[in-house]
């Protein structure tokens, strides 16, 4: 092994909030240990940012990147009162839009959107079979579900289609996922699609943004914060900033982790506190494990862009409109472009009042987009938004639009989904160590993967894995707890799942017998009411 220059118990790879997390914890453990943060970029926060903009007051903060917070979610909730970061409700009140199902526009109240009655009951119907069944997938332990094999050889757009009975029910579950995952529901494994659901505990809560939901509030001040006062904590001569690491090396004595510049930090041991795929860019020796390989080979990050528009008022909220929008993209006329830019948007005030919308464009739509100019592509969303909310939307004070599939060490967002067929890989790998590395980021979470809570999490189980090996004696029953996540899982069938239900053709669509008969009684007994209306106005007629 190389002559080292630096010496650590443990060198963090990744500043982002769970990287920082686990290192912040091991300090908080013991405050004698030698912890190092190595970040290839030249800010700490992964994939989340703040940055600042114009406002009705001046100049405020936004996130461009992740910003929801729950009380759902318990891991992040206590670490920001640790921290002492505060929250902001996300605004919600008054009338929802929706475009789905093509162009028409419409507004609702409430949770679900305003489709047909036959679409709202399919919706609600859907909504509940898969709460049902995710129940049977262990986020922990996936594939040791008994329709593992089944679920996995199907996509989750597969199960939507066989599953949904109106095409209004359809869009609105295929909208969710686009945002959620930043691809689309023919990329996702429908087994994976059950255990993401599973660790938050319900697809409600996924989609929602009342209280005790994914949605329920921001961070006063923005995200960013949480990892800036995460390092400021660890210390700041403890967190190198662009510091790429092109290799990793280890032995039974211990790892050196070499930096494009060429530093060598020798460690006991190494977190890898990053998305799976961008574990591709470092060279390992010993190589990584095959799954594990595979693993990053065949997670896919999503396609993402977020855009923030601050303005001088919110007239939306004048108007009586939340702010909300959920939406298929309705009809363009911009060439190679198949529907609106938007996805889905949001009412984005602050705290202190400075108003702004925020809006995502997202898989597929979103490669379409970005091909075409940044100033076509902030007319089309203004124009969406017009289509919406009016024309006050083009009086807007500052744009900005946040492509994350352009940031370096990042390369896309929000997170990592796996395809159909890949998910023994998946189970054997995701969380496993090898030798003296061991993995964090919110994809190896168990809670909320994929979000804040699932960064915290997965950099708790990290740091405790490593207390357990370091400082058994520090170890507390929380940290116990966390460990649980990390124990092995049930060996699955060796190899991918085949993906036969993929390549078969998809069968009609078969009601189950209480629905057809349901909507034959509801089309019988509005041909009787149309008839005898028609029949009493002719009667009128007469006279």
């Amino acid at each position: 092994m190389a002559e080292s220059v630096a010496s650590f118990d443990v060198v963090v790879v990744g500043g982002g909030i769970s990287g920082l997390t686990t290192a912040y914890h091991l300090k908080k453990r013991d405050k004698n240990l030698r912890v190092i943060v190595l970040e290839a970029k030249d800010r700490v926060g992964g994939r989340t940012q703040t940055v600042p903009l114009k406002s009705a007051g001046g100049n405020d903060k936004w996130d461009v990147g992740g910003q929801w917070v729950g009380r759902c979610q318990p891991h992040i909730m206590s670490l920001l009162l640790e921290l002492g970061l505060e929250t902001h409700p996300q605004y919600i009140d008054g009338r929802k839009v929706q475009q789905l199902s093509g162009p028409e526009i419409s507004t609702y109240k409430g949770d679900l959107p305003s489709l047909s009655v036959f679409a709202l009951l399919d919706l609600h119907r859907f909504i509940s079979k898969v709460d049902n069944l995710r129940k049977l997938v262990n986020p922990e332990d996936p594939y040791a579900c008994s329709m593992a094999e089944e679920w996995d050889s199907m996509t989750a757009e597969h199960f939507i289609q066989e599953h949904c009975y109106t095409q209004g029910a359809i869009d609105a579950v295929i909208v969710a996922n686009r945002t959620i995952f930043g691809v689309e529901s023919s990329q996702i494994s429908c087994l994976f699609w059950f255990m993401y659901i599973s660790a938050a505990d319900g697809i409600l809560k996924l989609c929602e943004a009342k209280e005790f939901t994914a949605q329920e509030g921001t961070i006063k001040g923005g995200a960013q914060q949480v990892s800036e006062l995460l390092a400021k904590n660890i210390g700041q001569d403890n967190v190198r900033l662009g510091e790429p690491v092109a290799s990793i090396e280890q032995d039974d004595k211990g790892v050196n982790v070499t930096t494009a510049a060429g530093q060598i930090y020798s460690a006991k041991f190494v977190v890898l506190a990053l998305p799976p795929p961008m574990m591709g860019l470092i060279q390992f020796s010993p190589p990584l494990p095959e799954t594990k390989q595979q693993l990053c080979k065949r997670m896919a990050l999503g396609n993402y862009l977020k855009i923030i528009i601050t303005y001088q008022e919110a007239f939306w909220r004048k108007n009586g409109y939340s702010g909300e929008v959920v939406t298929n993209g309705g009809m363009t006329a911009v060439p190679h472009c198949s529907a609106g830019p938007l996805c889905i948007a949001y009412d984005a005030c602050l705290s202190s009042g400075s108003p702004a919308l925020l809006g995502f464009i997202a898989g597929d739509i979103k490669v379409e987009w970005t091909q075409q100019s940044p100033e076509a592509r902030r007319r089309a969303v203004l124009d969406q938004l017009a289509d919406y909310f009016g024309k006050s939307v083009y009086s807007y004070l500052d744009y900005v639009e946040k492509d994350w599939n352009q940031e370096p060490y990042s390369l896309g967002g929000p997170v990592c989904t796996m395809p159909a067929g890949t998910m023994p890989i998946f189970a054997k790998a995701i969380r496993q160590p090898f030798g003296r590395l061991h993995f964090a980021g919110t994809e190896t979470a168990t809670s909320w993967c994929g979000y804040m809570n699932g960064a915290v999490q997965a950099g708790l189980r990290a740091a405790a894995e490593l207390l357990e090996k370091l400082r058994p004696q520090v170890l507390s029953s929380e940290d116990y707890g966390a460990l649980e996540g990390s124990r092995p899982v049930t060996q699955p069938a060796q190899g991918l799942s085949k993906p036969r239900w993929m390549l078969s053709p998809r069968k009609a669509n078969r009601a189950p017998g209480f629905l057809k008969w349901t909507i034959g009684f509801c089309m019988l007994v509005g041909a009787v009411f149309i008839l005898k209306r028609n029949k009493f106005f002719e009667f009128l007629n007469k006279f």
